[in-house]
């Protein structure tokens, strides 16, 4: 009886915590969305939604015509001269690695809501809200349960890596969303009792081959969970449920074929998809493997350390990865040993399949893709199912022994406490190590100092990838005299590769001076204008020089 009491007790205490948790976590997806810098990939994201190309940009902006911040900016928002075949025809021809789902709803959602910032990320942050029920039903699928439900909920409300990626205009969130639902569409459909009823089987199937597809358009990586899936269905039917293995790869052979357009796209672009030189630099087994335990941690704690960490975040990251990661490792453990096949087999398979691809060619030829949040969704579904299935077990099971369920009420209580405090430090901050906190602190700095000026001109032929994102920052008395160079494939343009640099024209009816981002030979042509270019900072790593008359 007094066990019965505290079962109850714990189950209300729990219930309480779970919808506090969940208040808070779709608070923090909404809150200060346009506080952080729109950085280099969400204004790629608007350009392309836009249905503008980089060439456009590059050949209508010339030394010969001075601009202002609001003039770039057009060309990241929606107007009546392009529709929605020019967002397709972007991605296809300059960003053909990036399927179309998200940047078509992007389009929509950006003419009935405006291009602003916070209009551009609060998408991810709507769609980061069907991750809700769609954890809930996959929880149900693999558990049947809803206590392991309602805790995957409250993990996936406020873990700090899903409400950072909720408020990037990027298609991480839908990833997510697309992720979870293949997976619980695939168990539902080879649920045994489903097998009485051909209509609801057919049913069942159809809606994974839809799901799939969504998935496919919506990141190249969702291979990876298919690949998952795939396996699965071979080890799990294992030839003899005949009717499961081949009513699977009817719906993923459909599932492929719809996706095959863009799939040719990407294939005969490839030579002109933009590498992401950063993630594939020579980096140590040692490092990668420190870097992976970071990358596990901020599934469940965020503070914005990066790669740069000094000593002191470094004294505090250690011993909470290795406190995550021990958790982690426990929850698989227990997950194995505590649930059938068909259980844990399904989630180690949407980590594994994800983590080994990246993974296996960053060891053997250097690289920290695998170590990059961003491209491991699956991953992190897989982990925080876990972990969740871990928690309800030990507070469901233990009622009788007191002294454990305090215990792992504390670890809860710390777990939810802490991805409270994260989002509450992220969401007052101005960058994150998701846009690459380094250069965009310094970014920040470029542009305090510029709008600080009288009657500032920015000179430039830097990467369109850099004036983009400062264009957001600089105030509307900035003047801009830039001939930008490319940064995806708009280089192979012909008209592009057979324009000549030009040499700016220096107008002499305007207030202070600046080069950004100049190459040598920008710098040169101005130098022999006879005019002085010296530092506007000490910190020489803005890349900002002031140019004076000799």
């Amino acid at each position: 009886m007094v066990g019965k009491i505290r079962f109850n007790v714990a189950r209300k205490w729990l219930g309480f915590l779970i919808i506090a948790v969940l208040v808070i976590g779709i608070f923090f997806r909404f809150a200060n969305l346009d506080r952080k810098f729109y950085w280099i990939d969400e204004t790629y994201t608007s350009l392309r939604v836009s249905g503008y190309t980089e060439a456009e940009i590059i050949k209508q902006i010339s030394y010969q015509k001075i601009t202002s911040p609001s003039d770039l900016q057009k060309y990241q928002q929606i107007n009546s001269e392009k529709t929605l075949s020019d967002t397709l025809n972007s991605l296809a021809t300059e960003d053909p690695q990036h399927p179309p789902l998200y940047y078509v709803l992007a389009r929509y959602w950006a003419q009935w809501f405006g291009s602003s910032v916070a209009a551009m990320r609060s998408l991810a942050a709507v769609i980061s809200l069907l991750v809700f029920p769609a954890i809930y039903w996959l929880a149900w699928e693999l558990f049947e349960s809803t206590a392991v439900a309602w805790m995957a909920i409250a993990i996936f409300a406020i873990s700090p890596y899903h409400i950072l990626f909720a408020q990037e205009a990027r298609q991480y969130s839908l990833w997510t969303v697309t992720t979870i639902l293949s997976s619980a569409a695939l168990l539902r459909a080879m649920r045994p009792d489903e097998n009485q009823n051909p209509l609801a089987l057919v049913i069942s199937w159809a809606l994974y081959a839809v799901t799939a597809t969504l998935g496919f358009y919506t990141h190249l990586l969702f291979v990876c969970v298919a690949a998952a899936h795939a396996i699965y269905v071979a080890i799990i039917a294992n030839w003899r449920d005949v009717k499961t293995f081949i009513a699977y790869y009817i719906a993923a052979f459909i599932a492929w074929i719809a996706f095959m357009p863009s799939f040719v796209n990407t294939v005969e672009n490839f030579n002109q998809v933009r590498s992401t030189t950063v993630w594939s630099e020579q980096t140590n087994l040692l490092r990668l493997v420190s870097r992976w335990v970071g990358s596990l941690s901020i599934a469940f704690f965020d503070i914005g350390i990066d790669g740069t960490a000094n000593a002191t975040q470094l004294a505090l990251l250690i011993p909470v990865g290795i406190t995550i990661l021990a958790l982690v490792g426990y929850a698989l453990y227990f997950l194995c040993r505590h649930t059938p096949k068909r259980v844990w087999l399904l989630i180690l398979l949407l980590i594994a399949t994800t983590a080994i691809f990246l993974a296996v060619p960053d060891i053997l030829k250097g690289g920290r893709r695998s170590a990059n949040p961003r491209y491991l969704v699956p991953c992190y579904v897989g982990i925080q199912l876990a972990v969740a299935y871990l928690l309800s077990a030990k507070i469901s099971n233990n009622f009788d022994n007191f002294k454990q369920q305090k215990l792992w009420k504390i670890v809860i209580v710390t777990l939810f406490s802490v991805g409270t405090i994260s989002a509450g430090i992220s969401s007052g901050a101005d960058s994150w190590w998701n846009k690459g906190s380094g250069w965009l602190r310094a970014e920040l700095e470029v542009a305090e100092t510029v709008n600080q000026a009288s009657n500032p001109l920015i000179i430039s032929d830097a990467n369109i990838a850099y004036i983009m994102p400062l264009s957001y920052h600089l105030e509307p008395k900035v003047k801009l005299l830039i001939e930008p160079r490319c940064y995806t494939s708009c280089y192979k343009n012909r008209e592009l590769a057979l324009k000549k640099p030009q040499a700016p024209k220096i107008p002499g009816n305007l207030g202070e001076l600046f080069l950004y981002r100049p190459s040598s030979a920008l710098r040169s042509a101005i130098q022999q204008q006879n005019y002085q270019i010296d530092p506007a900072d000490a910190n020489v790593e803005l890349n900002l020089w002031k140019i004076t008359k000799k």
